[in-house]
């Protein structure tokens, strides 16, 4: 296959220029606040295969890899991210190096803990302290409980039992 040609630009070239913008744009913003990266925050795209480009500044808190010794063709890495605010960002992606295949990515954010309010009747909202789904537990779900899920929850020293009186 042939390259695309724009004017004197070749497809190779254009991705070459988005990775110089996407640096530029990391140091911009590291100059912007050099504290956040002293601190372990730098500037990360996560470009979600079925939705939108995740562009923010975040500190990673924890990964996990499914080929930690590199010997798999297909694998699962699960990553969560802290941005200044407090927000999290979880990402998944599933890996291959299988001819043909692509890497799938994903992520969501979590802004803080959701108050859940359909699970529990409007006296119980009421009288008690509501129901929370932790950030913890948001995350988990948005990774499907999955077992690399879970060892990344070890790694990050979560509590994900749930306490049933």
């Amino acid at each position: 296959m042939a390259d695309l040609k724009i004017g004197d630009l070749t497809l190779s070239s254009i991705s070459l220029l988005d990775e110089k913008e996407i640096v530029a744009r990391e140091v911009d913003r590291q100059r912007a606040d050099p504290t956040l990266a002293a601190q372990g925050y730098s500037y990360q795209v996560i470009k979600a295969n079925r939705g939108p480009t995740f562009e923010f500044v975040g500190k990673l808190l924890g990964e996990h890899t499914t080929n930690s010794k590199g010997d798999r063709s297909k694998w699962t890495e699960l990553r969560l991210w802290e941005t200044p605010s407090g927000k999290w960002v979880a990402e998944s992606a599933g890996c291959s190096d299988e001819p043909g295949h692509v890497d799938i990515a994903d992520a969501a954010v979590i802004r803080g803990p959701v108050v859940l309010v359909d699970r529990q009747t409007l006296k119980d909202f009421q009288e008690k302290a509501p129901q929370t789904l932790s950030m913890e537990f948001q995350a988990m779900d948005f990774w499907g409980w999955s077992s690399p899920a879970k060892a990344l929850a070890k790694k990050l020293g979560w509590n994900i039992k749930v306490q049933v009186d």
